[in-house]
């Protein structure tokens, strides 16, 4: 899925990520997502390093609706 905002586009995967299992709240960092690498560190810490199993399923999703939100377009 391709999203736009100022003439900029940008690539978003949809499903499941295998970059946020792989690398966590690093991949959170790298892309500049802040919000997204506070909930996962916080996740983390509540549940003892498990919800790195569970977080990949929705990050892309999330980080999708967090850009749309911060005034992304979706291109058509």
């Amino acid at each position: 899925m391709i999203i736009t905002k100022n003439g900029l586009e940008k690539k978003v995967s949809t499903g499941y990520s295998w970059k946020c299992l792989l690398f966590g709240v690093f991949y959170a960092a790298s892309r500049g997502d802040y919000k997204g690498l506070i909930i996962q560190s916080v996740l983390a810490i509540v549940t003892g390093g498990l919800s790195w199993l569970v977080v990949p399923f929705t990050y892309n999703k999330r980080y999708l609706e967090r850009m749309v939100s911060d005034g992304w377009e979706i291109k058509k």
